[in-house]
Formats: C-alpha cells, structure tokens, sequence
C-alpha cells in the first residue's frame, strides 16, 4: 500500500504535502516535523516470505547485464476512466484516457558499496478534455560507502517533475493546466554501530521551483510558492530483543520562500520534532515503528501563530500469515499551505491496507484512507476519505495486468471552497512488461 494514494494525493506523484507518514518514519526533509530516517531494524535477517516479497520462479523479469551492473527496464500502459475529471463538485465531468509508464532501474552487485540509479516517467492524456494532460518524469541516485562492518555513509540525489493532483490542497488554479513544479533532493546519513545501538546523522535539502500558468493572455505567478527546506539531525536505535528497540530522534528545519513579495507577511520558519518509540525488526508476525512526541514550528512573521504539540506516527506491516499481510499508518505531521494567508496545515492521516495472495499468480489489495487538514491562523478544516480496491495478474513470464478501482472524497468547512468539494470515482488497468 502506498500512502501517497491517502488524502488529496495520488498514488504515485508527491502534492502540496511536504512529506507523507512513511516519509516521517523513513525520508526526513520535506515536512516541518521531519523525522528520523527509519534505518535497519535491529535484527538484520531479511525476513520471512511475505506476499510482496515472494519469488515466483519463472515469472519476473530477468533484465540486463553490465558488467557488475544491472539493469531493469519496463513499460507500462494503462487506460484510465474517470466521472469527475477535475475533482470538483461543478462542474462535473467524465472523460477516459491512456497512461504511458516507462522505468528503468540500474543496480549495482559489489561485494561492498551500492549504488541504485532510477528514471522513472508518468504521462497522461485524455480523449476530450486535453488540457488535462500531463507530463511526470524524473531521475535519482543513491549510493552506499561501507567503510567497515559498522560504518556506513549513504548519498542519495534526485530531480523530478511532479504534477499537483486534482483535488489536492495544492490544486490552487481551475480552468487552466494542471500546476506543474520540479523538486530537487539532496541528502545525505552516516551510520555508525556504537556496541548494540547504532546511531545515525542525516541531513536533506529539497528545493521546489513551481511553473508559472497562461490563463488565456495573463499570466498567472507562482513563483510565490517556491520554497527551499533544509532539515537535519540524528537518531538512536537500541535493541531490547532480538526482533525489538528502542529509538530516539531529533530533527531541526528550516524553511525559505526565495520569490516573497516585499508587501506580504513572510512564511519563513523555523523548528523541531523529537520522537521516541519501537522498532519492531524483521521477525514473523510484525515489523515497522510507533512512535510518539512533540513538534514546534515557528513563524518569523508575528502574523502566522506557532504551531506546536504532541505528534505522533505508526507504519506497521502485521504478516497474518503467508498469503496475507496487513498494513497500518497514521501519524500527524505539519504541512506548508499554498495559500498566501495560511503559513501551515495540521495534518492529520490514516491508513489501512491489505495485500492476499488469493491465487499464486494473483494478489488483491484493498485500502481505506482519512486524512483530516487544519489549517492553522483560520478556521478551516478539510476531510478526505479513500476507498479502493486493486488486484494484480501475473499472466505470463515478464508481464502483469493490474486494475484499479477508487473512490475519493474531499469535505470543507470552508464556505468560499464548497465548489472544491467531491466523489470521484476512478478506474484504471494497466498492461506491464517487465524486460
């Protein structure tokens, strides 16, 4: 289950939310309370055969061999059908579409180091309405330096051009194409074993750049929505059990809006999050993390008030049994808000998905989500609420058939906003050959 499906997101592409639960327990430095990067369990076995990790003798792609590199292409081509094609309550329409999904990835198989390159693309058209094409494609690259058994640095860098979803908070602009940005990651951790525990430095930057709009003869500026966002900070884990630790992060941010007009308030801040919990390790029944503690985020400008108060995250993975694997996320971050008076969203998110293995060759995966948005110096509060059901067909050696089915909701307390609100229901397949 992916949790970018939960909310106003996507399944696939990143929105106005500066980082999702899973990012809270493992990619720190999009969001205000980023938190530790979830690092290796404290026991290291890789696991029992779950459904998602299971290997089917004959059925996956074998890819390419360079050298000590190899490489895995696969294409994707998806239909898509839609009743509501913009998210919203008027007006409402329907239309049908096409997906093309290329991906490719290089891995590398040394003894010692790793390095994993990605390029990934999305590109959507639709039959009537073509404006609402889109363009998603983007590159990264990570790399691990072993420089002895307990000493390891990771890298990792990443560009990629992203859509803000329909529906989505950041969905600011109706009538015109879909609001495109690009968001650079750069990062960067050290770990290091200290006896039993292992403790971890990491820092991340991202930069997002937004592109300006054509609204027939006017253009439309976004470049007020830009922002850059540094986080740093560490992580202890300390095993109690075998399949169980104990863990202590703390993280600091800073955030900058570079294109600020010199009239308006400055959304510039500042702040922490610290974090304690389990991490439960590779074992039989249960693996992830729970954690609890507090986060404060501070405005420069007096106008935006401090937002500030107990956090809270879970990502837990309940293998029930071997055909069966039951997933749960929750966890309250703070967000940015692409609304010039409103400097941060209190969000709010919870998950539960499933992955059964009902045939060898076929898994089903249904999925219910709520996502509660407030937005912090106003009164508004939003609600969203997923539902949906997608099953995967290994039909053949290198190729698989997917469907989809989805229904979305969004709600407001917002008067002005009551058009944004909708039920949207969405259905795709997609024919997949991996090489």
């Amino acid at each position: 289950m992916n949790w970018r499906s939960v909310g106003w997101s996507s399944v696939r592409w990143c929105s106005v939310r500066w980082c999702s639960l899973a990012g809270v327990l493992s990619c720190p430095g999009l969001a205000f309370p980023a938190q530790a990067a979830a690092q290796d369990m404290p026991d290291h076995r890789s696991g029992p055969e779950t459904v998602e990790n299971r290997v089917r003798p004959g059925m996956e792609g074998t890819g390419y061999t360079l050298g000590s590199l190899r490489i895995m292409p696969s294409v994707a081509f998806g239909g898509i059908a839609t009743d509501d094609l913009y998210a919203r309550r008027t007006p409402r329409v329907a239309d049908v579409g096409g997906s093309l999904i290329p991906h490719v990835e290089v891995q590398s198989r040394w003894d010692r180091h790793a390095l994993d390159i990605t390029l990934d693309g999305q590109f959507d058209r639709y039959a009537v309405h073509g404006a609402e094409g889109t363009d998603r494609y983007g590159a990264a690259a990570s790399g691990r330096i072993d420089f002895a058994r307990d000493t390891q640095a990771t890298l990792n860098a990443s560009f990629a051009r992203r859509i803000e979803t329909r529906g989505t908070t950041g969905d600011t602009l109706f009538g015109i194409s879909p609001i495109a940005f690009t968001q650079l990651t750069l990062g960067g951790q050290i770990e290091q074993a200290l006896g039993q525990t292992r403790i971890t430095l990491d820092a991340h930057y991202d930069g997002f750049h937004y592109y300006n709009r054509r609204n027939g003869d006017e253009t439309i500026d976004l470049s007020g929505r830009d922002f850059t966002n540094i986080v740093a900070g560490g992580r202890a884990v300390h095993p109690v059990s075998p399949a169980v630790g104990l863990f202590l992060s703390a993280h600091y941010n800073i955030t900058r809006y570079p294109h600020e007009g010199a009239t308006q308030a400055t959304r510039r801040s500042q702040g922490y999050t610290v974090m304690a919990g389990l991490a439960f390790g590779r074992q039989r029944l249960l693996e992830g993390e729970l954690a609890f503690g507090y986060q404060h985020q501070h405005f420069a400008s007096p106008r935006y008030p401090t937002i500030a108060g107990f956090a809270y995250a879970a990502a837990l993975h309940w293998h029930a049994t071997p055909l069966t694997t039951i997933s749960l996320l929750a966890g309250k971050t703070i967000q940015r808000s692409p609304i010039m008076d409103v400097a941060g969203i209190e969000a709010h998110d919870f998950s539960l998905g499933a992955a059964h293995e009902l045939l060898r060759r076929v898994i089903l995966r249904p999925s219910v989500s709520y996502s509660i948005n407030r937005y912090r110096g106003g009164n508004r509060v939003d609600h969203y609420a997923n539902g949906g059901l997608s099953a995967t067909w290994q039909a053949a050696p290198h190729f698989s058939v997917e469907a989809s089915v989805l229904h979305r909701l969004g709600r407001t307390s917002a008067i002005p906003a009551k058009p944004r609100e909708y039920n949207q229901n969405r259905a795709t397949i997609t024919l997949k050959y991996v090489f």
